[in-house]
């Protein structure tokens, strides 16, 4: 795709911007004041159908800020969500702005059910530990992230440490690259040789456009998934293509079907990806399709 990557935009400093947004300075850890940006004044209907809940992936709203991301979400009609760290930066924000947060979010009437994180590969103890502190502020129950195996088992031991689950995400490369998690051999393999702490969260988009069946994978490993990323997306060269939901080839009413039969436990999370459409209409299309789905 040719939009930035999570990985991407968390480099360039873009997860400064909802601690911006609530202190006015990118690092302070004062108390945070009124927002200049309007939260929501209502509170966001449940987004539970079929019996799964479906919450949203805040990184489809990358393009603005987390005030402004949280109202469209509430708008949208989601209860719960995937907070992405590049709208609230576990390191450039205080633990009274992160408790802060998770208020605000309560108040709309939505539960933040896990936490998009990054663990580089030169990370401290400290900072690992930042990652699992800030997501249990927030409430979150996962911390999602982009982890290479090699990193796997530092971070498995902060899992015990902490009691929280790390849902390992597939992402996507330009070619295989053997320390990254991109295919279901490599999460068999960081499965075996980790506490159940460590887990997937799948993106389903990723896997089908990589050649894999998301169906099989969710049968074969559901007790090990905590997260699911749903998106609409094929593999065209060079690049990975995001469609609008139910536009593209990954069989996600199957996927949906799939969740339901399994009575999988976790939220699955919508992920925006299309480029130069509006979130907010592409987004509540996609809750739509999901929605009709799963009640049909």
């Amino acid at each position: 795709m040719k939009n930035l990557s999570r990985r991407e935009l968390m480099k360039i400093g873009f997860g400064s911007l909802g601690a911006f947004v609530l202190s006015g300075d990118c690092g302070a850890a004062s108390a945070p004041p009124a927002v200049a940006l309007a939260l929501p004044t209502g509170k966001a209907p449940s987004s539970r159908f079929g019996g799964l809940q479906i919450g949203c992936m805040t990184w489809s709203f990358r393009d603005r800020p987390l005030p402004e991301a949280l109202k469209d979400i509430v708008g949208i009609g989601f209860s719960s969500v995937e907070l992405w760290s590049g709208h609230l930066d576990p390191f450039k924000s205080s633990d009274r702005e992160i408790k802060a947060w998770r208020r605000r979010f309560a108040d709309a009437g939505v539960r933040i059910t896990s936490y998009f994180v990054g663990f580089e590969g030169n990370a401290s103890d400290a900072q690992i530990d930042r990652n699992f502190q800030a997501g249990r502020l927030l409430g979150a129950t996962v911390l999602s992230s982009n982890v290479a195996k090699s990193m796997v088992p530092r971070v498995d031991t902060a899992c015990q440490k902490f009691n929280m689950f790390v849902g390992l995400h597939n992402e996507v490369y330009g070619r295989p690259q053997p320390d990254q998690v991109q295919f279901p051999s490599d999460y068999v393999e960081v499965f075996r040789n980790s506490s159940h702490w460590i887990g997937a969260t799948l993106d389903v988009g990723h896997l089908y456009a990589a050649g894999y069946d998301p169906v099989k994978f969710i049968r074969e490993h559901r007790q090990r998934i905590v997260s699911i990323h749903l998106k609409d997306e094929n593999r065209i060269l060079p690049h990975y293509t995001d469609f609008p939901f139910g536009k593209g080839p990954t069989p996600l009413i199957a996927i949906l079907h799939a969740l339901q039969q399994v009575h999988f436990k976790h939220p699955a999370n919508i992920e925006w990806g299309v480029e130069n459409v509006d979130p907010v209409k592409g987004v509540a299309d996609a809750l739509d399709y999901v929605k009709r789905a799963l009640t049909a």
